[in-house]
């Protein structure tokens, strides 16, 4: 054998064995329907049923990219969640408000179903449902506004393609954009949050960009919804992915709210929110930045509207530590009112607050300063950890912390409302199911007026994909 076969012969030996090293540690390949859900269901993405190399089968599939004869196939699905309520200090009992001596055990159910028929590649029908429910033998409990719904619409509409990349929608739909720190259908709630109206809907090679006009559908628990022709709900949102690190979001939202009269609580105003978020990522650093001023006129109070809100956040992604840690560092900020001209405390529009100023719901984003530090960790795939804490201040101490859901009594000469800690862990059941567990505490700050106390909170929740 001479030096140049036994060379060739040497090289292929060790290039079949980095081959087989690399088959033996690569990782397995991700389930593709473990992430065919959305956060909004009319974006649910099966394609992957049309591979050959996919051989699995997930619940639900079979009922997918079903034939319609010469007319395209329809898509049927949906999602079952239960979600068992233990709160304490939180409120919803009895003529008691939060951070009083209240004690509450309740389970939360709901369903939704949708079909989604792709006509061809310029039409499409879609259509959800909803069902949801509370039930408790607690007799002090008193639903929330957003926990029951028996049987509603929460999209039905159909999209037109009318040029490349270019879309128009029209009828009732759920909205959604960028963390949805100001516009978001709300899932934490039992009954999620929708819209009517029409949409314009252009997605390019670096651009997107939505421009809508829409009336907000408040819930009507024992009929059908009916959208509020009173409050609209209009603007544009755009992304620019052309950077090689990071995207960046521009948007204009209005908001005209016209309900009158004290029972409305002499709402009546027209405002308007421009905002830029920046997000991204450089090597294992991430970063996000949003924020922008809000304006307009609160016609009810007799005076103009002037405010601002932002958030900064700077994260670190460890993956080679164990449990691959993520770090993240943030400091939120929304106006509050000042008194004696405009009208400045920050109106959040239609947010997904409950993720963003703890999961107690003592803090709207409204007249807040919070630093928090938001740290999570896979300690297996299927597994989840996330431990987020808040310091909650005032921004102007003359004027109330909005809470979700009932705002208690405040000492408006201190500006300290709380800290929370709140802890989730999460375990993937399979591709389409998982089930949690979540504690959250408060600590009561000196704002909190008359003999508050501290509020706890447990949670366990099941949900199904299918």
């Amino acid at each position: 054998m001479n030096n140049r076969t036994w060379f060739r012969g040497a090289a292929a030996l060790a290039m079949t064995a980095v081959s087989l090293s690399a088959a033996v540690a690569a990782p397995p390949a991700p389930n593709p329907c473990a992430a065919s859900h959305k956060g909004l269901f009319y974006l649910n993405d099966f394609s992957y049923l049309d591979s050959p190399q996919y051989d699995g089968s997930c619940l639900g599939d079979s009922f997918k990219q079903l034939p319609v004869g010469d007319f395209g196939t329809v898509d049927f699905g949906g999602e079952f969640r239960e979600r068992y309520h233990h709160e304490v200090g939180m409120g919803q009992s009895g003529g008691l408000s939060r951070f009083q001596d209240t004690t509450t055990n309740f389970w939360l159910t709901r369903l939704r179903t949708y079909m989604n028929w792709q006509v061809s590649d310029c039409l499409r029908f879609y259509c959800e449902g909803i069902y949801a429910d509370a039930s408790t033998d607690d007799g002090n409990y008193i639903p929330r506004g957003i926990d029951r719904n028996y049987g509603d619409i929460l999209n039905l509409f159909v999209d037109v393609a009318l040029l490349d990349g270019l879309t128009a929608r029209v009828g009732r739909q759920e909205l959604l954009y960028g963390n949805q720190r100001v516009v978001s259908p709300l899932d934490w709630a039992n009954t999620r949050r929708t819209f009517e109206g029409a949409r314009l809907l252009y997605k390019g090679d670096e651009w997107a960009t939505d421009v809508f006009y829409t009336n907000f559908v408040p819930v009507d628990v024992n009929d059908l919804d009916e959208a509020d022709y009173d409050q609209t709900f209009y603007g544009f949102y755009s992304t620019y992915a052309g950077f090689q690190n990071f995207t960046v979001d521009a948007y204009y939202l209005g908001y005209d709210n016209e309900n009158t009269g004290p029972a409305n609580g002499n709402q009546d105003f027209s405002l308007h929110t421009l905002g830029l978020r920046i997000n991204g990522s450089l090597d294992n650093w991430l970063f996000e930045l949003e924020g922008g001023p809000q304006f307009g006129r609160q016609s009810g109070l007799g005076v103009d509207h002037s405010a601002w809100f932002g958030t900064a956040g700077l994260g670190r992604s460890m993956t080679k530590l164990p449990w691959s840690p993520t770090l993240w560092c943030y400091y939120d900020y929304a106006s509050g009112n000042s008194g004696g001209g405009d009208w400045n405390r920050f109106n959040q529009l239609f947010p997904l607050a409950h993720k963003y100023f703890g999961f107690i719901d003592a803090v709207q984003r409204s007249n807040v300063e919070s630093p928090n530090v938001l740290l999570t960790m896979k300690p297996s795939p299927k597994t989840t950890i996330l431990l987020w804490y808040w310091h909650f201040m005032a921004a102007e101490a003359g004027d109330i912390v909005p809470a979700i859901g009932g705002t208690p009594t405040q000492a408006v000469a201190s500006d300290h409302l709380g800290d929370e800690l709140d802890l989730i862990v999460q375990y993937g059941l399979s591709p389409r199911s998982n089930i949690l567990f979540g504690y959250s505490h408060f600590w009561r700050g000196d704002r909190l007026a008359g003999s508050p106390q501290d509020a706890d909170f447990f949670y366990s929740q099941y949900t199904l994909n299918f």
